[in-house]
C-alpha cells in the first residue's frame, strides 16, 4: 500500500509507514501497526473483521489474534483524546474519524509562479558559468583534483504525486554511484551520508512538507539552510557538498543543485525529459569540478534506494528504533530479495542485537546475490560483515582470511572507508592474539585511509584506538598524546559520542 491519508491532522505514509502530527513531528508507531492503521484508514466506511486484518497484514504467517488487540489499542492511543475506532462485538473494527487521500495538486498549481521565478534565477546563475561546464574536459580546463571527501546530500522533491517520492533518496544515491572515489578524495556513500546528518543533528525525514507554506519556505531557501551546510562540514571534514532539488512536471523536469566548498559556492540547472539524464549531466558536471575522468556504464547502477522504506528503515535505525527496522528490513528483503543495500543493513542490525545465527544464515544467503549482481559495493560491506561475523564468534584465523578478502576488493574500487575499517578490525584481532606491534601498524594505516576522506570521526576513532593500546602496554606518553589527538578532533567537530567514549576511558 503506497496512498497517504489525513485523519483529524495526522498524515499517515503508506510509503514509509510513518504517522506524522499535525506539526510534521513523525510519530512512534511499529510497522505492523501502521499497516493495520492504513488498513483501516483504506477502508474507513466498512467493518473489517479480526481475521480480514490478520489476513491484510500478517498473510501467510501464523499469529494470535492477541497482535490485532496490541496494535488497536498502539492506535487508540496515538490518536488520544481523538476517538477514531469503533469496536463492534463479533463484527470486527471501523475507522470512524473523517479521512482524507493525500493530494499535492493544490500546492503545485499555488507554487507555479514561485517555481517560474525560482527556474529564471537560476537559469541565469547557469547561463554564467555554463561556458565553461559545457567545454570539453581537456587537460588544460580540468579543475585541480579535490582532496578529502564529497558529502552528496538527499534532493529536495517539488514534483506532485507520489510517484516521484523516491528522488529524496533514490537521486542522492543515484549521482554518488555515479561519482566513484579516487586516490586524494572519497564520495560518502548514502548511509553513511544520513549518519552524517544525523551527526550533525538535522531532521532525515521529509514529513514537514506538509503545507504550502513549508513547501514556498523551501523552494526559497531550499531543504538545507547555511547554517545546517556549515554543521555538514564541521562533522563530516567534508570538502565539496552537493544540495540538489527536482521540479517541473513528468518528462519536463528540472534539476538545479547549489556545490558548497568552505569558501564558495556555485550553482545552476539542468533541464531534461528522463530522470537518469539529468544525473548524468549533473554527474558529468562534478566530475570535471573535481577533477576526476571515471566514465562508469550505467547498466551496472543499483537502485536500492528508490524504494522509500530503505529509507525509512535506516531514519529508525539511527533513532534507536531496532527492533521496527529489523522488521521493515525484513520486509523489504522479502519484497526486493535483489535490494542489498536492505539485506546489508539488516545483518548490520541482527549483529548489533546479538542475533548471531540469524546474521550468518542471511550472509550466506546475501554475499552469492551480491557477487551474481556485480554489486561490488555492497559485496565488500557484506564480506566485512562476514568477517565481523568470525571475529565475534572469536574464529580469528578465519576473520583474518575473510578481512584480506575486503582489503584486496576494497583496494580494487578504491573504497577507503571500509579499507580503514578493515583494518581496523584486523587491529582489533592482533590484540586479541597479543600481537601489539601489529595492531598498532594497522591502526595508523587505518588512520591513513580516514585521512584520505579527512573524515573526523574515523580520525578521532583510530586515534582513540591507538591510546588503549598504549594504556593496555603501560605507555604512558604514547597513551596522553594519542588521547589529546582524539579530544582535540573531537572537540574541534563537536564529537559527542567519541567525547563520551573519552571521559569514559580517564575514569
Amino acid at each position: 500500500m503506497q496512498k497517504q491519508f489525513i485523519s483529524l491532522g495526522f498524515r499517515v505514509d503508506g510509503r514509509t509507514f510513518s504517522v506524522a502530527n499535525a506539526a510534521g513531528e513523525r510519530l512512534k508507531i511499529r510497522p505492523k501497526t501502521c499497516q493495520l492503521l492504513l488498513v483501516l484508514m483504506e477502508y474507513h466506511q466498512q467493518i473489517l473483521s479480526k481475521d480480514h486484518l490478520l489476513a491484510q497484514v500478517w498473510p501467510n504467517v501464523v499469529v494470535d489474534e492477541q497482535v490485532v488487540f496490541q496494535s488497536i489499542k498502539e492506535i487508540r492511543q496515538l490518536f488520544h483524546p481523538h476517538e477514531v475506532i469503533k469496536t463492534l462485538p463479533t463484527q470486527g473494527y471501523q475507522w470512524i474519524a473523517p479521512v482524507r487521500t493525500k493530494s499535492k495538486i493544490n500546492i503545485t498549481t499555488k507554487l507555479a509562479a514561485v517555481l517560474a521565478t525560482s527556474l529564471l534565477l537560476s537559469s541565469v546563475i547557469y547561463l554564467a558559468i555554463g561556458d565553461s561546464q559545457r567545454a570539453p574536459a581537456t587537460t588544460s580546463q580540468a579543475q585541480s583534483q579535490l582532496h578529502g571527501s564529497v558529502v552528496i546530500l538527499p534532493t529536495q522533491n517539488l514534483i506532485a504525486g507520489n510517484d516521484h517520492d523516491w528522488v529524496r533518496l533514490g537521486f542522492m544515491d543515484q549521482l554518488i554511484q555515479r561519482l566513484p572515489s579516487e586516490g586524494s578524495f572519497g564520495v560518502l556513500q548514502t548511509d553513511y551520508v544520513l549518519e552524517v546528518i544525523n551527526r550533525a543533528g538535522l531532521s532525515l525525514s521529509s514529513a514537514s512538507l506538509h503545507s504550502v507554506n513549508v513547501e514556498e519556505q523551501l523552494l526559497e531557501a531550499g531543504m538545507f539552510s547555511e547554517r545546517e551546510i556549515q554543521q555538514i562540514f564541521t562533522v563530516s571534514g567534508a570538502q565539496l557538498v552537493v544540495t540538489s532539488r527536482l521540479m517541473g512536471t513528468p518528462h519536463d523536469y528540472q534539476l538545479s543543485y547549489k556545490l558548497y566548498w568552505p569558501q564558495k559556492t556555485m550553482q545552476g540547472v539542468i533541464f531534461g525529459t528522463e530522470t537518469h539524464v539529468l544525473l548524468d549531466e549533473l554527474s558529468v558536471r562534478l566530475k570535471r569540478l573535481v577533477g576526476s575522468e571515471v566514465v562508469l556504464d550505467s547498466q551496472y547502477y543499483h537502485t536500492d534506494f528508490y524504494d522509500e522504506m530503505m529509507g525509512r528503515a535506516l531514519e529508525l535505525k539511527l533513532q534507536g528504533e531496532y527492533e521496527s527496522a529489523i522488521s521493515l528490513l525484513e520486509a523489504l528483503t522479502v519484497q526486493a530479495p535483489q535490494n542489498m543495500t536492505a539485506h546489508r543493513v539488516l545483518i548490520e542490525l541482527l549483529l548489533s542485537q546479538s542475533q548471531y545465527g540469524q546474521a550468518q544464515s542471511l550472509l550466506e544467503k546475501s554475499l552469492p546475490i551480491a557477487k551474481s549482481l556485480n554489486n561490488h559495493h555492497e559485496l565488500i560491506r557484506l564480506r566485512y560483515l562476514h568477517a565481523l561475523h568470525a571475529a565475534l564468534d572469536k574464529d580469528f584465523t578465519l576473520a583474518v582470511s575473510r578481512l584480506d578478502k575486503v582489503i584486496e576488493l576494497a583496494k580494487h574500487h578504491r573504497d577507503w572507508l571500509y579499507l580503514a575499517y578493515s583494518k581496523d578490525l584486523k587491529g582489533h584481532v592482533a590484540i586479541q592474539n597479543a600481537q601489539f606491534d601489529t595492531a598498532q601498524a594497522l591502526y595508523h594505516e587505518a588512520k591513513s585511509y580516514h585521512q584520505i576522506l579527512r573524515c573526523p570521526v574515523g580520525e578521532a576513532t583510530s586515534w582513540l584506538n591507538l591510546a588503549k593500546l598504549a594504556k593496555q602496554r603501560n605507555a604512558k606518553t604514547l597513551y596522553t598524546e594519542s588521547l589529546d589527538k582524539a579530544r582535540r578532533i573531537a572537540q574541534a567537530r563537536a564529537l559527542k559520542n567519541i567525547i563520551n567514549e573519552i571521559n569514559n576511558i580517564e575514569k
